[in-house]
C-alpha cells in the first residue's frame, strides 16, 4: 500500500514523497504507542482490582473491631 500511494505522489515532487513517508511513519508509531498505553491500562485495571479486594476485605475487619469496641468487648479479644 504505501508503494502505491509513493508512485502516485512522485510525480508531485520530492515533498509529496515526503509527506506520504512522515505519516505513514507516524501512523506505525502512534500504533505502537497506543499499544504499549493499552497494556498499561489493563495492568493498572488489575492492580486497582486487587487493591479493590483488600479494602473490602479491610472495611470488613475495621466493622467488626468497631462492633466489638461498642459492645463493650474487652481487649484482650482482639
Amino acid at each position: 500500500m504505501i508503494e502505491q500511494l509513493l508512485d502516485l505522489a512522485v510525480p508531485y515532487g520530492i515533498f509529496a514523497v515526503l509527506f506520504i513517508w512522515l505519516l505513514h511513519t507516524t501512523n506505525k508509531r502512534n500504533e505502537l504507542r497506543e499499544d504499549m498505553y493499552q497494556k498499561t491500562i489493563r495492568k493498572n485495571q488489575e492492580i486497582i482490582s486487587e487493591q479493590a479486594k483488600s479494602f473490602s476485605n479491610l472495611s470488613g475487619d475495621i466493622t467488626e473491631i468497631k462492633d466489638m469496641l461498642r459492645g463493650g468487648a474487652s481487649y484482650d479479644r482482639l
